[in-house]
């Protein structure tokens, strides 16, 4: 039986509730697109109660966060450990970093994209949607920060448009891949040199 589906109602604890919500509403996303996604449908393709989707999420723009926040998790976890353990090289850094953003997209699949534009479009979710963009950027700049040197807080600023900038781009880049308009090989190439060339004048 597939996510979408309509399944028999089962006693789950409550964090267990919650996560087959987020992946019922992600293979929603990828099979009709964010529009398409409310919390009655995610009820219902759950088999719960809508009262119990509104528990959980509050509102359609709750569980699109929800979403975004599990994503943001999951590059954490998938590049803290090995940035912790890389050369303190722009290459090495820029590679790992590279490989994680675009593995999460991969794991993600097409709801990636179709989330980020609909929080984009989502007036009440816009300023999370910025709040995680600018998380994203203080990620890349943490995992740099070995081979940088202290900046005064004009420069530090300067840097932090240069990482908001490789973010948006890691962004149109996994959007390309994951709509299979580019190659994986293309897209971890070209954004570990907008890395490579972004970073390098920046390091002692």
């Amino acid at each position: 039986m597939s996510q979408l589906e309509t399944t028999p109602r089962t006693r789950l604890s409550r964090a267990d509730r919650r996560q087959q919500l987020l992946d019922v509403a992600r293979a929603l996303i990828e099979k009709e697109g964010a529009d398409a996604v409310t919390l009655a449908l995610v009820a219902e393709k759950a088999g719960v109660s809508k009262p119990m989707a509104y528990d959980h999420f509050e509102t359609r723009t709750g569980l699109l966060l929800a979403l975004l926040e599990e994503a943001d998790r999951h590059y954490e976890g998938v590049a803290r450990a090995r940035i912790a353990a890389a050369p303190e090289t722009v290459e090495a850094i820029a590679e790992i970093v590279t490989d994680a953003y675009i593995a999460c997209a991969l794991e993600a699949g097409p709801a990636a994209a179709a989330l980020t534009a609909a929080i984009e479009a989502n007036g009440d979710a816009r300023d999370v949607g910025r709040a995680s963009r600018d998380l994203h950027a203080r990620q890349f700049a943490e995992a740099f920060a070995p081979i940088m040197p202290d900046v005064l807080p004009e420069a530090d600023a300067r840097m932090h448009l240069i990482f908001i900038s490789l973010v948006a781009a890691a962004n149109t880049l996994c959007a390309e891949l994951t709509a299979g308009r580019i190659t994986e090989q293309a897209a971890t190439e070209t954004l570990t040199h907008l890395m490579t060339t972004s970073v390098a004048p920046l390091v002692r």
